[in-house]
């Protein structure tokens, strides 16, 4: 699956963003502190439901406090799932349990240097693994190809405890390396300014989607 990602740190990009990507079943929101990443997204949340878009939303928590963030989106609408860094503060347990009391998938990410390993206890618990394929925060970031490894080594790791979990790619996905990546075993594409910036968005998103659905 294709998700469109939206990093912008006010609320008028955002819904320029949105609007033009709003053809996408599911658009992914960069949610920012400034602490965890450098950037600060837009603050202005409950004005995503007077948009009156019908996509789906999902919520990429790079914070050093998930669970604040998790309340503060708890009345936005359409939101299906919200994953969060392994390398922040909070419990992720709890953070996990929070999550899915508001009827959200729940996934945790993990940056390009973390161990794939930091998942383990937890993929019981999970809907989605997230990969970053650079260090977040913003987008043209470079694409880091060391996170292949780890997204083998979790693969293999699944299959032998026989347990299904999506797992997806943040950063730098382009169709110059969504099939080298899809044969990685992944089954999400995260992809921001390879759609957002293009010419024509929705034409971006369906070539990339062809190529994904190529076997």
């Amino acid at each position: 699956m294709i998700i469109p990602a939206i990093l912008v740190n006010n609320f008028s990009d955002f819904e320029e963003q949105a609007k033009k990507l709003s053809f996408a079943p599911l658009i992914q929101i960069d949610v920012m502190d400034g602490s965890f990443v450098d950037n600060i997204s837009f603050t202005e949340i409950e004005k995503i439901n007077g948009l009156n878009l019908t996509t789906g939303w999902e919520l990429h928590l790079m914070v050093q406090h998930p669970l604040e963030e998790i309340t503060k989106w708890a009345n936005v609408k359409n939101i299906k799932r919200a994953i969060f860094h392994i390398e922040g503060e909070d419990n992720p347990l709890s953070t996990i349990n929070a999550i899915k009391q508001n009827g959200w998938e729940a996934g945790i990410a993990l940056n390009p240097d973390t161990s794939e390993r930091e998942l383990l206890p937890y993929i019981s618990s999970l809907d989605i693994a997230l990969f970053m394929t650079v260090y977040p925060g913003q987008q043209g970031a470079p694409f880091v190809p060391e996170v292949q490894e780890k997204i083998v080594n979790f693969r293999k790791t699944l299959e032998s405890k026989e347990t299904e979990l999506t797992i997806a790619v943040d950063g730098a996905v382009n169709k110059n390396n969504i099939l080298e990546i899809k044969n990685w075993g992944v089954n999400n594409f995260c992809v921001g300014g390879a759609i957002s910036r293009a010419t024509d968005p929705k034409a971006a998103y369906e070539e990339l989607t062809n190529l994904t659905d190529y076997v």
